[in-house]
């Protein structure tokens, strides 16, 4: 609370007209690759999508431009230093000046300008520098803070059109354009499973109910990455919704979940056993990222908008190995399939399947979690998109242990965790359980962090 107090403080200080800041030399900004919001690559929405998810100094950007987020990394210096932060100030302004707020009230469209305008407020405030003949670009970074949440203060949502959003999921599946179930003889067709929200399926979401440890977000290091998101984490088991839950218990029955770190000399840390109960062949693990957005009076809301559902299938529990030659030998060798799903702009405003569209088996993307961006270091050294290997290989570095161990939210299934229970057989579900897309834990670790207290602190310094 004292950080997002100061931050008001700041902003109170610091944030003025909009005319007095310094004005932004006229450098144009390549315009004809993005037509997402409108016909005319010029309409000022698309610009904006431009100006932050096509880099002049990384080329290959242009390649994907509807990326899920912004290609911003912790030390990216784009739009914090010359040219970028000049034409990046010029183009809010633009937008402000003409109130081109007022061009689109598609809700969809605005949730996802929001969206996006936040991914690159957020990383203003988390971006740092690891040169220390580098500037800290404060005052860059609080000329184009104040200007981004200028512009999604004005286009900001109410909370019932949020509510009013595209069920993205349900369309999804509904349109057919998947299949329903995993297919081993096919195994590089994509698919939904049509129940994985149902509140009876055989997928069960994994929650995390602390008792001897703080109680913390499921698929934690996602949250913290792209903390505008909720995520959830299902298992299904190939014995259905039962002996989904019996597997669930055993883990929470396991007599030593935590051991002795090996590495660890004196003995004070643990480490999770990997002798836990293991899952059968045939289990699939899916983690939805679902998209979070603020109303027009400042309200934290889950939406119905899927942005991502990464699947994996355990065809085959392999033993585990250390040494590959390859990605793409690792992938195999881990008896996993993996599938993907993202959030593309074009289709969600068009109205097709839901705006999600599958993953393509080499497709790649410029890694945006756990990785340094291409941008770090001289532009003689920036790597380009191909050298990127395809996203479904990469998969396997995050998830490479043997069935359960691979599965890096299982603690949250240990004790002192709680153990988790399934409605009772043939009773009610509970009448205060939320929408499927709403997911509290999420919102109100948003609402404490310090990047959410200093994006409130320009919207009340704004206020008339």
């Amino acid at each position: 609370m004292r950080r997002i107090a100061l931050a008001f403080v700041l902003i109170l200080v610091t944030v003025g007209p909009w005319n007095a800041s310094r004005s932004a030399p006229a450098i144009a900004h390549p315009e004809g690759s993005v037509t997402f919001y409108d016909a005319n690559p010029a309409h000022p929405w698309n610009k904006l999508h431009s100006m932050f998810f096509v880099r002049e100094d990384l080329p290959d950007t242009s390649r994907v431009p509807d990326a899920l987020d912004p290609p911003l990394w912790l030390n990216t210096s784009y739009l914090l230093s010359s040219p970028s932060h000049e034409r990046a100030l010029a183009i809010l302004d633009e937008f402000l000046k003409s109130h081109a707020e007022k061009l689109i009230p598609d809700p969809a469209k605005r949730a996802i300008l929001t969206r996006d305008l936040w991914a690159v407020f957020d990383w203003t405030v988390e971006r740092e520098s690891d040169r220390p003949d580098e500037p800290a670009y404060e005052k860059e970074k609080r000329e184009l803070q104040s200007r981004l949440a200028e512009v999604m203060r004005r286009i900001a949502l109410t909370s019932e059109e949020i509510r009013s959003l595209p069920p993205s999921y349900a369309q999804a599946v509904a349109s057919g354009e998947f299949a329903k179930e995993y297919d081993p003889e096919h195994r590089d067709r994509p698919f939904l499973p049509p129940d994985l929200f149902a509140p009876r399926s055989s997928w069960v979401e994994l929650f995390s109910q602390g008792a001897g440890f703080d109680s913390g977000q499921i698929a934690a290091q996602h949250a913290n990455a792209f903390s505008r998101s909720t995520f959830m984490v299902f298992l299904r088991l190939p014995g259905g919704r039962k002996a989904t839950f019996d597997y669930i218990r055993s883990l929470w029955d396991f007599p030593q979940p935590w051991i002795p770190r090996p590495d660890d000399k004196r003995g004070e840390q643990t480490s999770i056993n990997l002798q836990l109960p293991q899952f059968p062949a045939g289990t699939q693990v899916a983690l939805v990222r679902q998209l979070m957005l603020f109303d027009n009076g400042g309200e934290l809301l889950g939406t119905p908008i899927t942005e991502s559902v990464q699947i994996r299938v355990y065809r085959r529990i392999e033993p585990a190995r250390d040494s590959f030659h390859n990605l793409e030998e690792q992938r195999e060798a881990s008896g996993q399939d993996f599938y993907e799903f993202v959030l593309s702009r074009p289709q969600l405003f068009a109205g097709n399947g839901g705006g999600l569209r599958s993953v393509r088996r080499k497709e790649k993307e410029f890694g945006m979690f756990q990785f340094f961006g291409p941008d770090k270091g001289s532009p003689a050294q920036r790597v380009g998109l191909d050298r990127y290997a395809p996203i479904l290989d990469e998969c396997v570095e995050c998830h490479r242990g043997t069935g359960i161990n691979s599965v890096n939210s299982r603690e949250h299934l240990l004790k002192p965790y709680w153990l988790e229970h399934d409605y009772p057989e043939n009773g009610p579900i509970p009448a205060n359980s939320n929408p499927w897309w709403v997911d509290e834990t999420g919102v109100s670790a948003k609402q404490k962090r310090y990047d959410w207290g200093l994006l409130n602190g320009y919207w009340i310094s704004r206020k008339p």
